[in-house]
């Protein structure tokens, strides 16, 4: 998705969306296990059965019109869980390299809402209610460097790609039967456990 200059967190601007369902389409939205598990809450299905039915390849599945697979009729049929990149839109957020955070718009032909400059990208991306979908991406982002640094070290095993460590469902489930403790019911807590048990696995099988 082309951007243009970076823009800081206090750089002036807004955007009023017009409902065109533009932002909708020919996008490729990758999703976390984060995401996953807020869309599948929001269906009333599993993790596992959210991927299957609605992934393909990591990224929400499209029709044959390139549009998302949760576009309805009446626009976005999964809005109060809608995917941080969908959130931002028309902005995109970069982690640089020194830690820092960037933003920048996306080439404005790409979307036909109403841009203007009435606040500041920080008001645009708290009325979108990004912040635990930023919580959430930067520390699955934090978890795979730390995962690249094992595969490294350890001369590149795979395991730690299964895709079974990145189902949220999945893996507390296992840690439920092994702990007997009941995993808790709020989409963040549990996202903060899988987590921890990703933490663990790196470490059990790596160390």
């Amino acid at each position: 998705m082309p951007q243009v200059a970076a823009m800081r967190a206090d750089t002036p601007f807004s955007y009023q969306c017009t409902r065109c369902n533009s932002c909708c389409t020919g996008k490729r939205i990758q999703v976390n296990p984060y995401e996953i598990a807020r869309l599948a809450r929001n269906r009333g299905i599993s993790t596992a059965e959210l991927r299957d039915r609605f992934t393909d390849d990591g990224a929400l599945k499209q029709d044959d019109a390139d549009a998302c697979v949760f576009l309805g009729e009446q626009g976005c049929s999964v809005h109060p869980d809608r995917p941080l990149v969908c959130r931002l839109f028309p902005l995109g957020r970069t982690i640089l390299a020194d830690g820092s955070v960037s933003y920048g718009e996306v080439d404005r032909s790409w979307a036909r809402g109403h841009f203007g400059t009435g606040g500041v990208v920080m008001d645009y991306v708290e009325a979108q209610g990004a912040a635990p979908f930023i919580h959430a991406a930067d520390a699955y982002f934090g978890w795979f460097l730390r995962a690249h640094d094992v595969l490294e070290s350890e001369g590149g095993n795979g395991a730690v790609h299964d895709d079974d460590w990145l189902d949220i469902d999945t893996q507390l489930a296992a840690w439920a039967a092994a702990t007997g403790d009941d995993p808790p019911a709020d989409v963040d807590a549990r996202m903060r456990l899988h987590l921890s048990i990703l933490d663990q696995k790196l470490g059990d099988d790596h160390g």
